[in-house]
């Protein structure tokens, strides 16, 4: 019997110890007062980073395993970490800090949202750079997203006077930005599985679409007296992080 089958009976016997003394003891966990009312918003705030770190791990690791040869990978990777400082955020106002809270101020809702439009940039670029290689096609509207997503989150943070600058920020940036580049990559994804006759291109292109249609349920149902409705989006935008993940996996097997 090979020494590493052992690993499997020293588990069997870990497992049987927890057990026994689960059965015995009966014991009772410990409670987390800051998560009694918000245990939802730290569930779902939980998943999607470790679905963006797995996301983010994986290009990066295959980066590294393809000798550092297509830098849409770590363009990629890169692009997904900083997307996941949203939802580090979200994490730490579900355990009760309050300067995690994004809607605390305009500053603070800038802090927490930016990676955002560096995501919607990164992910296009890297795409573009597989596409073309025609720098200027590659880089433009990388460059273009880039620019008019921090335009629009300055001018309606900090210049625009409106009633509510968070709400005329969001409703600005992802229905001129977010949603136009989550259907361009959905497309384009698609059409790439499509004339490769590729699974992998056609499961990230699933998962864009996802984060697409769960984006579009923002405006309607953020009202406080909605927000339920708001987080079974934000459950349907972890779900659409899954075939992302998938369709990586698979297009790193299909490349072999």
């Amino acid at each position: 019997m090979e020494k590493i089958h052992l690993l499997y009976f020293l588990g069997l016997v870990i497992i049987g110890i927890i057990s026994t003394y689960v059965l015995i003891f009966l014991p009772r966990g410990v409670s987390i007062p800051a998560l009694e009312k918000t245990f939802f918003l730290f569930g779902l705030a939980l998943n999607t980073i470790i679905l963006l770190w797995s996301i983010a791990g994986f290009l990066l690791y295959r980066w590294f395993k393809t000798g550092k040869k297509n830098p849409s990978l770590i363009i990629w990777s890169i692009s997904f970490f900083i997307y996941s400082i949203t939802f580090l955020a979200h994490l730490f106002r579900a355990l009760g800090y309050s300067i995690a809270n994004e809607n605390l101020s305009v500053f603070h809702f800038f802090i927490y949202r930016w990676g955002m439009i560096v995501w919607a940039a990164g992910i296009l670029y890297g795409l573009l750079k597989i596409l073309t290689e025609n720098k200027t096609l590659q880089q433009i509207p990388s460059i273009i997203t880039l620019i008019m997503g921090f335009t629009w989150l300055i001018l309606g943070l900090f210049i625009i006077p409106s009633k509510n600058p968070i709400e005329f920020t969001m409703y600005l940036f992802l229905h001129t930005i977010w949603i136009p580049v989550c259907f361009t990559m959905f497309y384009i994804f698609a059409y790439y599985g499509y004339k490769t006759k590729q699974n992998g291109p056609k499961f990230v292109a699933l998962g864009f679409f996802g984060v697409m249609i769960s984006y579009h349920g923002w405006a309607p149902w953020h009202f406080s007296d909605l927000v339920y409705i708001y987080f079974i989006w934000y459950f349907i935008f972890l779900l659409s992080l899954t075939p992302i993940l998938i369709g990586f996996i698979v297009m790193a097997v299909e490349e072999k």
